[in-house]
């Protein structure tokens, strides 16, 4: 009698197990769908929220294609915070915000690229910090080519379990009590952990030091409940020749927050402690430069504010003439809006989220003058001009409070907020060479206010 050979019928029942399993995490993720690829399914999740900040470009990179707008904002979480609806509540549409959560600038490039090849682009606004180009800035981090390797193919996208581990994340945060009532009737599989049951612990035990020999940080010495005081002497570096005018500031002895406090104590010392500019990574940032006047794009750099404790540590670390000079060298390549200098509006705390983010208002005061700066000059709102206004960037001779020009760079200043250009490329600025009082062969001079005539 003939024995029957099981071993095919195995071989099927493993395969069939293996593909319904491999199945799952694709059906999973084309029902839920984290970043939007098909939208067929609506379940009511906060995917702005989770996934967003779970992959930022991937999002960004599967969003874009529906839109295709060819105003861009480009940056970190500072320029992410310039919203779409910004730009529209203040007239300007066809905006795109493609800035990310701590970008860096390889993946400021890679979206430049990707742009370059997919979009046509009209104006670019990108935010570039100077701890930006530090030379170990994030690794050097790039999560940009990922992004566009998933949103280029759906079967991958469908396929990975990180689109899995996100969709799972909406998923709990917006039924996650409804699974745990469910799984109160499941017979409970692990039983609850066991605690350590010594209870011949004294004094001197507790007060051995060998006890904890890492991973015990002492608590922090606070100045009043929740806050830190940070009080240090401000100097204001070396190198900055002709332009230490521009930067002269106040010592301010103020209490913060213990957020701020931490971030302007730590956060600072690991940016400015050892910086070194990058020119790797400025390379990257003359070929966007280049690719714009080429294609005769409008390209402005806009430097967020952050609190001026924060733009002391600068001096402190000896990087002051680096963060004069880096501005020179953006201007030489498109006009810069700076708003990172000591002003009202970095003065007052109210105005900030933590020692780096600005909230909301400040946001939306941005956008209202990047619009001023890119729409064409009869586009432009007619407004008052006033030193009580949140950000009010110069336009011309009517708005600006004071100009700087030295050695083919213009600095003109508005309220809370700066513009550096190429005084070559800068009209208002040649007006001013040629009309302001100056001995022959000074190549400086300083314009006041026209109160101050």
């Amino acid at each position: 009698m003939k024995t029957r050979n099981t071993l095919p019928m195995r071989y099927v029942a493993v395969l069939l197990i293996v593909s319904v399993l491999g199945a799952v995490p694709i059906l999973f993720n084309f029902v839920v769908d984290p970043f939007n690829m098909n939208r067929l399914f609506d379940l009511d999740l906060d995917k702005e929220e989770i996934s967003v900040k779970a992959h930022y470009p991937l999002f960004k990179m599967i969003e874009y294609p529906r839109k295709k707008s060819t105003h861009i904002i480009l940056g970190d979480s500072r320029s992410r915070a310039l919203r779409d609806k910004y730009f529209e509540e203040s007239g300007f549409t066809g905006a795109y915000n493609f800035a990310y959560g701590a970008a860096t600038i390889p993946e400021i490039y890679s979206t430049f690229e990707y742009l370059r090849d997919n979009a046509d682009v009209k104006t670019l606004i990108v935010g570039v910090p100077l701890r930006a180009f530090g030379v170990d800035h994030r690794g050097n981090m790039n999560r940009v080519p990922e992004a566009i390797r998933l949103a280029d193919a759906p079967l991958r996208y469908y396929a990975s379990w990180f689109v899995a581990k996100t969709g799972w994340a909406n998923v709990d945060d917006r039924y996650g009590q409804t699974i745990d009532q469910f799984a109160r009737l499941m017979p409970r599989l692990v039983s609850a952990a066991k605690a350590d049951d010594r209870s011949d612990w004294t004094l001197d035990d507790l007060l051995d030091p060998n006890v904890c020999v890492e991973n015990c940080p002492l608590p922090e010495v606070l100045d009043g409940p929740g806050h830190a005081k940070l009080v240090r002497p401000f100097k204001l570096g070396l190198g900055l020749g002709p332009w230490t005018t521009v930067w002269q500031q106040q010592e301010i002895d103020r209490t913060l927050p213990k957020q701020f406090a931490r971030q302007v104590e730590k956060n600072a010392a690991n940016d400015w402690r050892g910086f070194r500019f990058s020119e790797d990574l400025w390379a990257k940032i003359e070929e966007i430069a280049a690719w714009c006047d080429r294609e005769g794009i409008q390209l402005l750099f806009f430097v967020p504010p952050t609190i001026v404790e924060m733009q002391h540590r600068i001096a402190e670390f000896g990087v002051a003439d680096v963060n004069q000079a880096y501005r020179g060298r953006l201007a030489k390549l498109a006009p810069v809006i700076d708003l990172d200098f000591d002003n009202a509006l970095t003065r007052d705390l109210q105005n900030f989220k933590d020692a780096y983010h600005f909230n909301s208002k400040v946001a939306r005061a941005i956008v209202a003058e990047l619009v001023q700066q890119v729409v064409p000059s009869d586009r432009r709102d007619t407004r008052s001009w006033g030193a009580n206004n949140l950000v009010r960037c110069p336009l011309g001779d009517e708005t600006a409070v004071s100009a700087q020009i030295y050695d083919g760079l213009t600095m003109r200043e508005g309220v809370n907020c700066r513009i550096w250009t190429s005084t070559e490329a800068d009209p208002y600025a040649l007006e001013l060479t040629l009309d302001s009082l100056v001995p022959s062969g000074a190549d400086s001079c300083r314009i006041g206010s026209k109160s101050d005539a």
